[in-house]
């Protein structure tokens, strides 16, 4: 508790002189300065790569792709009928890109290796992830019949490897 009130009384007292606040205030300016310029290890300075506009929609793409791929599967087993499937996904794309590393003495220095291309340097892609499907929905014609469901559970699972708790069949109305 005397610690508390003592923080208190020193507060107290430096918000009531202007010299105190100043110098308060440089000092934290001066903090933030070097903190900016400081950049953090070398290891650990990387920049981000933005992502084009073109990045962006691919995994939509792939997430319709699929849905008009499963929706042909689907219509195609006996009893179901015309069918529109929903896909969930848990996040979008994710491009890793390729690094060089730069090894002098006991520091290591990493950087994206770039090329040429016509529209100006771009970072090399190593490797794409595509979105990880979460959940389907599926709303066919003949979705009142077990057996139908039970054949749509089957096909999806095997198709696109998710348990079978994460679809969800129904009727169409």
């Amino acid at each position: 508790m005397q610690i508390i009130n003592r923080l208190r009384d020193i507060y107290y007292k430096l918000t009531k002189s202007k010299k105190a606040m100043t110098a308060a205030a440089a000092l934290g300016i001066a903090g933030m300065v070097m903190i900016l310029l400081s950049g953090g290890k070398e290891d650990e300075n990387q920049t981000e790569i933005p992502a084009s506009t073109a990045e962006e929609s691919v995994w939509t793409d792939y997430c319709n792709n699929t849905e008009q791929r499963l929706e042909e599967i689907l219509s195609a087993i006996d009893g179901v009928g015309a069918v529109e499937v929903m896909i969930t996904v848990s996040s979008t794309e994710e491009y890793i890109y390729a690094q060089a590393e730069n090894v002098s003495g006991d520091k290591i220095q990493s950087e994206y290796v770039t090329v040429r291309t016509e529209n100006g340097e771009e970072a090399l892609v190593r490797k794409v992830n595509t979105p990880v499907i979460t959940g389907v929905a599926a709303v066919c014609e003949g979705g009142r019949s077990d057996r139908v469901k039970e054949e749509i559970y089957r096909t999806v699972t095997a198709v696109l490897g998710i348990p079978s708790s994460r679809i969800y069949v129904t009727a169409m109305e």
